[in-house]
């Protein structure tokens, strides 16, 4: 069976390149000579700068992007609920545009991901939101809970059996997002460090600013797990099995104007992605933030803390997506600021997040935070975060049981801590700790 039945003419493909983010123009300001989200001091720590920025010029162009910055939380928040006048099309498009040769990579390949979720628009938005959103009902997350507990802790027995210090990364926050999403999926385990590389290169690809032989490199990789994803969801058509994709295409029935096999192709592409790089980083923030305080570590070990609030604090103050992208539909106008039509917008949810004027004392960690859940760290409006419920679900699992095993644990003083250098990932790749 052909992996690809139909091509759907009424859904645009975007092409893996564009040249608009290169050639938009805008105002030169204070805001926008300050703003270098390549800076290695912003990179280690964003918010202050945010913070700056945020109180000075909420809403600035930004000619290092070519795109319009927005730091407001209501501004933020509009924005993303707005369909009518902002566009979610160019979430996916490399924020620098491809070489020629890596564009003939991506080109020559066949590489075809269609809009579908989180960058497409109503109402083909609405109709696959729906479909895809089908099958994770919170019964089929919840069905989850013992098999992130049994992971999380076969990871903690290896991790107490190694030497100290021990990178937390390594041992533990990198690879149970991914085990629990293949367990979702129905990916074979012994392929999480193919798939986690691949991930952690399209980060760099998409929203990251790398040299034209990196883009070559990666544009390699990014065909190579179009290829895998694709070929995952035919072994699924040949041998269906108890899992999300295989719900799919029981769901589909052979009916192409529900889904094409190739549109579960792009979206298992996508979800190989998404569906465990955030909370990887989400997790890795969660313990830097929280084991420096270490009362409040003890309290979650013996259970008098509830680790929910503790989560969401979590996410609001070091939010894995520190940004995302929208553009103008039309000439529209933002805190006093003109934006014409076409404009690209990058949305800081980091500082959104941190904006005083919708949390009180923004800066600080305060689990009893009475309006916490407010944050926009998963979205809101029709694009919220299909994935939110196991995100958090994993997040609780992995602190409990980490604050319960190792009561004692702290971080290592004065190390390093490398992120990866990107506009829209808070991508923490190494964190040594200590019991």
């Amino acid at each position: 069976m052909e992996l690809c039945l139909t091509d759907r003419q009424d859904i645009p493909l975007r092409p893996l390149s564009t040249d608009a983010s290169s050639q938009a123009q805008g105002p030169t300001t204070p805001a926008s000579e300050r703003f270098d989200p390549f800076e290695p001091g912003y990179v280690q720590d964003p918010y202050a700068t945010l913070a700056e920025l945020r109180a000075s010029e909420p809403v600035f162009f930004s000619p290092a992007i070519g795109s319009w910055v927005v730091t407001r939380f209501e501004t933020v928040k509009a924005v993303l609920r707005d369909t009518q006048r902002f566009s979610a099309m160019l979430v996916s498009d490399p924020l620098k545009p491809l070489c020629p040769h890596a564009r003939g990579i991506i080109v020559d390949s066949g590489f075809n991901v269609p809009p579908l979720l989180v960058n497409n628009d109503p109402p083909s938005h609405t109709h696959y939101r729906a479909f895809f959103g089908t099958p994770l009902t919170r019964e089929r997350m919840a069905a989850l809970r013992p098999f992130i507990e049994r992971t999380v802790d076969a990871y903690l027995d290896r991790l107490v059996a190694g030497p100290r210090p021990a990178d937390l990364v390594a041992g533990l926050t990198w690879d149970v997002p991914a085990l629990v999403l293949f367990q979702l999926l129905g990916v074979p385990a012994e392929d999480v460090a193919r798939v986690k590389d691949w991930a952690s290169s399209r980060v760099v690809l998409t929203w990251g600013r790398p040299t034209d032989d990196e883009q070559v490199q990666l544009s390699t990789g990014a065909v190579e797990y179009y290829q895998y994803a694709h070929a995952l969801v035919q072994r699924k058509v040949e041998a269906p099995g108890d899992d999300y994709i295989s719900d799919l295409i029981r769901l589909r029935a052979g009916d192409d104007t529900l889904a094409t096999l190739h549109e579960i192709g792009a979206i298992a592409f996508n979800l190989l992605f998404a569906g465990h790089e955030t909370t990887s980083s989400a997790a890795i923030n969660l313990f830097k933030a929280v084991l420096p305080q270490r009362e409040l570590w003890a309290a979650i070990g013996r259970g008098e803390q509830p680790v929910g609030p503790v989560v969401e604090e979590s996410l609001r103050v070091d939010p894995p997506v520190q940004a995302w992208r929208r553009q103008a539909l039309q000439d529209v106008t933002l805190d006093g600021v003109t934006i014409p039509a076409g404009g690209r917008l990058l949305l800081m949810f980091a500082a959104a997040n941190h904006d005083p004027q919708q949390f009180a004392q923004p800066d600080l960690f305060i689990p009893a935070r009475r309006n916490a859940l407010q944050h926009v760290t998963f979205g809101t409006g029709a694009h919220f975060c299909l994935g939110a419920p196991l995100a958090r679900l994993e997040l609780e699992v992995m602190a409990q049981r980490l604050a319960r095993r190792l009561p004692s644990l702290d971080l290592v003083r004065g190390q390093e801590l490398p992120y990866t250098p990107n506009t829209s990932f808070r991508a923490l790749r190494r964190l040594m700790v200590t019991w």
